[in-house]
């Protein structure tokens, strides 16, 4: 690397970024098994997995603003590698850790890797931009993100014999793989930008309307519902699948309901690329109800009078509605800020919605995990169609509200 040009080590980098970010979206195998590994391994209860990731978020929340001002002083690629590092630090202390504050504290530190990989991206941007390909930032995403459905996705088929095999095995393989991701990011380079940090006066604020509020509050809870009824669901199905057909069978149908979840995934993020902008002041309506629609199946799998396969299928279906719905959902409220906001403003209202997405994830984990002291996970189910109910009252005074 040493002797190479700067355009070298810039065209290198460039090749790599798929392969590199890819392969570092998660822990990589640790997702496909999280909630069998931490009841079945590490033998925690429902209760102690939902209340798993509340602490860590408020934490990363907390340090929000410091966080900013770390990676300004050590700069994009190296807090790139950084984020690396913790991911590979995490796989470790996740797989190792001997209770659960161990356990908490590898989440905290995936929650803050995140945070610091997110600038890989602005290092792309301003690679391309020096060597004049600027648009070929979507295209090395869109390989990056390819490379992480196929990966998710052999990993979701084979994960399930691999955890009967050893519960360890997978997460030796999430190490393996966030050693590889560590060693890769030294491969990663970004051209030299002198950058200060500037507190803009007067810019800590913005003027919020009332469909900005609407959308704030919108997005706060969906983003923070789908990612935990992501959670609670595929924890409910397990317990679903233990009762009727034993630990070693609910490892292979969990895999490979996760790895029909990426399909779903694939397919629906292709339909709504055909049918957005026909429908789109319609779209937080239609995902609401997907969403209510998702949760209803599980509970309805969980209670039908029909064979466990029929069951399994209905619960399968219900999971894979969920996680589609945020990545359209996010299109959306992208859209939303661009059309409703002054150029000026749309900066620091992205920052608003991404703070905001936090925040509502640490709410209703935090609403969860204190219930499940008291009622099981079926209830909990019934809380989240509750929950959606209020997002769908909220995309309708949205849709009311926009000036199409």
């Amino acid at each position: 690397m040493l002797n190479l040009t700067v355009e070298q080590r810039i065209n290198l980098s460039n090749k790599l970024y798929p392969l590199y970010a890819g392969l570092s979206k998660e822990l990589l195998f640790y997702i496909a098994i999280d909630t069998l590994f931490l009841t079945v391994a590490k033998g925690f209860t429902a209760f102690q997995i939902s209340f798993l990731g509340v602490v860590p978020t408020l934490i990363c929340i907390l340090m929000q603003p410091l966080l900013s001002r770390f990676i300004v002083f050590i700069g994009n690629v190296n807090s790139s590698r950084l984020g690396s590092f913790l991911l590979l630090l995490s796989s470790i202390i996740i797989t190792f850790g001997g209770d659960f504050i161990l356990i908490s504290v590898g989440q905290l530190l995936y929650e803050i890797s995140i945070v610091l990989k997110e600038m890989e991206k602005i290092s792309l941007r301003n690679n391309l931009e020096y060597i004049n390909k600027p648009n070929l930032y979507m295209i090395l995403r869109m390989d990056s993100k390819k490379i992480y459905i196929i990966v998710t996705f052999i990993i979701a088929i084979i994960c399930g014999s691999l955890f009967n095999m050893n519960p360890y095995l997978p997460m030796y393989l999430c190490i393996f793989c966030s050693i590889i991701n560590f060693i890769l990011s030294f491969f990663f380079y970004e051209i030299e930008h002198k950058i200060k940090y500037v507190k803009e006066k007067g810019r800590n604020t913005i003027k919020l309307n009332k469909i900005i509020i609407l959308v704030l509050l919108l997005n706060s809870i969906l983003c923070g519902i789908v990612f935990i009824g992501q959670k609670e669901s595929k924890l409910f199905i397990q317990y679903q699948l233990t009762d009727w057909y034993g630990i070693f069978t609910t490892a292979k149908y969990l895999g490979w309901m996760v790895a029909s979840s990426i399909i779903i995934r694939i397919i629906f993020n292709k339909i709504a690329d055909k049918w957005y902008l026909k429908l789109e002041n319609k779209i937080p309506i239609i995902l609401s109800s997907i969403l209510l629609l998702s949760f209803s199946f599980v509970i309805l799998g969980s209670v039908i009078s029909v064979k466990n396969v029929t069951k399994l299928l209905l619960m399968m279906l219900g999971f894979n509605l969920i996680i589609p719905v945020k990545d359209i959902f996010i299109k959306y409220t992208d859209d939303l800020i661009i059309t409703c906001v002054e150029i000026k403003d749309q900066r620091l209202l992205f920052i608003k919605m991404e703070f905001s997405r936090k925040v509502g994830k640490f709410e209703i984990n935090l609403l969860i995990a204190l219930l499940l002291i008291r009622i099981d996970l079926y209830y909990i189910m019934w809380v989240l169609i509750f929950i959606t109910i209020i997002t769908i009252i909220f995309s309708i005074l949205i849709v009311k509200n926009r000036k199409i």
